[in-house]
């Protein structure tokens, strides 16, 4: 005669063991919620008026600087921090006594750093200078945007170089297709 096995199912191995495969599931899908609920996106960028509003005007701006051909050369000490813009312009521009400089973290927000660029004397071409500082020295990869208010946009990207050259290429490629 054979040995029955008598266990109720519940000391058994395998339905923990089934019944464990989509509890894990569940049990991760809470967390994940919890995490989205706790956390924000860093990579969205909020503003009062809105994301559509907000990105026509990064375009409006790009626009006016490829109209007008404006064109910066950013030279950076990365021993003291000085950073340097050399501007030029195809047009006329009327250039304003301080520029934004943004330097944003592709990944963390609160790696972000402004720096307000003040106008200093022209360089031997005679074109116009301005200067700032770093706060703190960034190394990696960033986006860099140097702007006039709402009035032009520059944008490229610095991964530690000694220069860097600024161009409203997005401007650009939008206005052709």
């Amino acid at each position: 005669m054979t040995d029955l096995d008598t266990k109720p199912w519940y000391r058994q191995f395998w339905p923990w063991f089934i019944i464990a495969l989509p509890a894990s599931a569940v049990i991760a899908s809470l967390y994940t919620v919890s995490l989205a609920v706790r956390t924000t996106d860093s990579l969205v960028v909020s503003s009062e008026d809105g994301m559509d509003v907000v990105a026509s005007r990064h375009l409006a701006a790009e626009r006016v600087a490829a109209e007008n051909g404006i064109r910066a050369t950013l030279a950076f000490d990365l021993d003291s921090g000085a950073i340097k813009a050399t501007l030029t312009a195809d047009a006329g521009v009327d250039w304003p006594k301080t520029l934004q400089l943004l330097l944003s973290h592709p990944a963390f927000a609160n790696r972000d750093q402004r720096i307000t660029m003040t106008a200093a004397m022209p360089d031997s071409d005679g074109n116009p200078v301005w200067s700032g500082h770093f706060v703190e020295i960034p190394g990696g990869r960033w986006y860099v945007v140097l702007a006039d208010g709402d009035n032009w946009r520059l944008s490229g990207s610095w991964s530690g170089a000694s220069a860097l050259q600024l161009a409203p290429a997005r401007a650009m490629d939008d206005g052709q297709g």
